[in-house]
């Protein structure tokens, strides 16, 4: 950690979370080795040349305001080199200079793809966005912010995931990396996960780069009240949408998850410079207040009157279900969270085979991105520490023959495994028998990193 940095984190959280994070990070750079390395011409040429079966227009949204005119040019070059091209970018731009302007027409002497738009006035980030989507004529439409790149497959990548989906998402995420002011090196990358509910929750970690079916993102639109995380609040009323039509189109069993696809690839360069949240943070803490409210207020319209706080790291927050979560989310089945042997991670979190999610991290740590302390869907946990919903309970009794014992009263119910009796082994068998059974039964599995059993 930045010295600066681990001073405004120690006036934040204190000396104990500082040493456990200075340390982890100490631990990373140990193993941390990246380099963005760009595909090789024969791929990138077998990507142009490949024919789809319905190719579909994409439409790269850019607003744009007094952005650095090398900023700029290579974010335009990064766009028109797609190896992808049934594309548009489309420049709106709320600058009073001609900086922008400028570039974007010398640069549309060579490329016609490129659209330049001077806005009015400068009506904000989410305003400005919305007016350059009203531009786009894709059938999809790229957020881009106005100092990044994407890399050459970027589309074609988004391309083929929309291809091979059965139906047409509402939104396609990728991974990303970050990138130095001139483009010297690459660093950070992020690769994520697929699309989960419940991270979501606690933290956008969809972020770059968003593709966004039209019609979805024109109804919607960026709202302006969360300037600063509009693109936040999007997902989160975009995944609101999802679960609403197809409820409305009687496909109920479907969740709204199933309309938010992920592109495994890192095909976004977030660029850092002084002024980017990127390698600033504290630039933009109106931006993190924010994100709080979007949370809020998507579990005020969706009736889960949970409350929200921020986590000891900047953007991540944190749902307080307490006793009462089986109550306030009755689509849960169990609440697991982590085992330690040795003060490190062993259990708790676990895939559908058994092997646990968070195996070895140190107690203390937060990991990668600090999923490791987000609240999270996950495929399976352990029963050594869970909490379960009444119907859970009558399922665990009916697959595995473990009873549960009711604990609470009022809407603090919930049941805790009898497992007297049972070894080790035993308890983790029955343990992703159970989940298996939830997971079929369309029965949701949180994971709380918090969770500590008596």
């Amino acid at each position: 950690m930045h010295i600066k940095k681990t001073i405004r984190y120690f006036k934040k959280n204190g000396l104990r979370p500082t040493f456990y994070a200075v340390w982890e990070r100490l631990e990373q750079k140990k193993t941390e080795k990246y380099t963005y390395l760009e595909p090789e011409e024969e791929i990138l040429e077998a990507q142009r040349e490949y024919e789809f079966s319905f190719p579909l227009s994409v439409s790269v949204v850019v607003p744009a305001y007094e952005t650095d005119e090398l900023f700029l040019q290579d974010l335009i070059l990064s766009v028109m080199e797609q190896t992808y091209q049934p594309l548009e970018l489309v420049i709106a731009d709320a600058s009073s200079s001609e900086r922008v302007k400028k570039v974007v027409e010398e640069l549309q002497k060579e490329y016609d793809k490129l659209v330049y738009h001077h806005l009015a006035d400068n009506a904000g980030i989410a305003e400005n966005t919305n007016r350059a989507v009203a531009l786009a004529k894709g059938e999809y439409v790229g957020l881009l912010d106005h100092d990044d790149l994407l890399t050459k497959d970027a589309l074609y990548r988004v391309a083929r995931v929309i291809e091979e989906s059965k139906e047409r998402p509402y939104l396609v995420f990728t991974d990303e990396d970050k990138t130095s002011t001139y483009l010297e090196k690459y660093y950070e990358p992020n690769r994520k996960i697929s699309f989960d509910r419940e991270m979501l929750l606690t933290n956008n970690y969809v972020c770059h780069f968003s593709v966004y079916r039209k019609d979805v993102i024109e109804g919607l639109k960026l709202n302006p009240e969360y300037d600063g995380a509009q693109d936040y609040d999007l997902v989160l009323r975009t995944l609101e949408k999802a679960d609403h039509d197809l409820e409305e189109a009687g496909k109920g069993k479907k969740k709204g998850e199933e309309l938010i696809l992920h592109v495994p690839e890192i095909v976004y360069h977030w660029r850092c410079h002084e002024s980017s949240t990127a390698v600033n943070p504290e630039s933009k803490m109106y931006a993190y207040e924010a994100g709080k409210r979007a949370v809020e207020d998507y579990l005020a319209r969706n009736h889960i009157p949970v409350k929200v706080s921020h986590s000891m790291h900047l953007g991540y927050y944190r749902l307080n279900y307490g006793d009462a979560v089986f109550n306030l989310r009755p689509d849960f089945g169990i609440v697991g969270g982590p085992l330690y042997e040795g003060g490190k991670i062993c259990g708790g979190a676990m895939n559908a085979d058994g092997t646990p999610v968070y195996e070895g991290l140190r107690k203390g740590f937060t990991g990668l991105r600090h999923r490791a302390i987000l609240q999270q869907s996950v495929p399976a946990v352990d029963l050594r520490n869970a909490r379960l919903s009444e119907k859970a309970a009558k399922i665990l009794d009916e697959v595995t023959g473990i009873k549960s014992e009711k604990n609470g009263t009022g809407e603090n119910v919930w049941f805790k495994p009898v497992l007297n009796g049972l070894k080790n082994k035993q308890i983790l068998e029955k343990s992703l028998i159970f989940c298996n059974k939830l997971r079929t039964s369309g029965i949701r599995i949180m994971y709380d990193p918090l969770q500590e059993m008596k």
